[in-house]
């Protein structure tokens, strides 16, 4: 990946499968510009990008909330048209500022991010079995709060993981509104390389997931081991 740097702008040319491997080497150089306060916008350029795969999208996530820390603008450009309609079906759209085509669709990350700080009845705790990131979700899962609020966390998660696992065995409830944020977000591993299954709800949760037909479209494990079973030795 090429970085130029023009007066207070850094610009980089993204490779064509843009993961978490592409930005590691360049992190310390971003993050220094970030703190010396030597830049105020940073492009990446997908010309010749034809994938983002689920961990280089977890790192724009990343990305994104430190650039807006530092009031930095992030403009991610010339995204082709498979990937811009993947970002719009799954509200990625809302999160990053995004240039095709000469137009400019502005994102916001202090309005996707707005549920920091609010009470909200979902406890999430991560953890990972080798390859296999696990989200331990606890409580209420409801819209609109609880759904951003783990749409949020599991972005941040996709840098480092693209095969999930949503541990429900503590979860309480969801509501059929916040199912669609479990949906894009299945979608967007699917779309990306990654996969997503659910293991161990409740008779209420497990319930809803079949009224919703949510089974059909994520597989649904009584057991986290039985989840965990056909991807111990995924590598990434």
């Amino acid at each position: 990946m090429s970085i130029d740097v023009q007066g207070s702008v850094m610009t980089f040319s993204a490779t064509q499968h843009f993961s978490s491997i592409s930005l590691d080497t360049e992190l310390d150089r971003i993050r220094t510009a970030l703190k010396d306060g030597s830049i105020t916008k940073c492009v990446f350029d997908f010309s010749f990008t034809n994938l983002i795969d689920s961990s280089g999208i977890g790192s724009l996530v990343m990305l994104a909330r430190e650039f807006s820390t530092a009031n930095v603008l992030l403009v991610l450009k010339n995204l082709n048209e498979e990937i811009f309609i993947l970002f719009e079906d799954t509200g990625l759209d809302r999160l990053f500022t995004i240039e095709r085509r000469g137009d400019i669709k502005k994102g916001s990350v202090k309005e996707f991010f707005e549920a920091d700080g609010v009470d909200i009845r979902l406890t999430i705790k991560p953890e990972s079995v080798g390859d296999v990131g696990i989200f331990i979700m606890s409580g209420i899962l409801s819209h609109p709060i609880g759904s951003s609020y783990f749409k949020q966390q599991l972005l941040l998660f996709l840098a480092r993981y693209k095969y999930i696992i949503l541990d429900f065995e503590e979860l309480t409830f969801f509501d059929s509104l916040s199912i669609s944020a479990i949906l894009n977000m299945n979608n967007l591993l699917k779309g990306t390389g990654g996969a997503m299954k659910i293991c161990s709800p409740n008779f209420i949760v497990k319930d809803l997931l079949n009224t919703l037909s949510i089974d059909v479209v994520i597989p649904v494990y009584d057991q986290r081991e039985d989840a965990l079973a056909d991807w111990r030795n995924v590598n990434g």
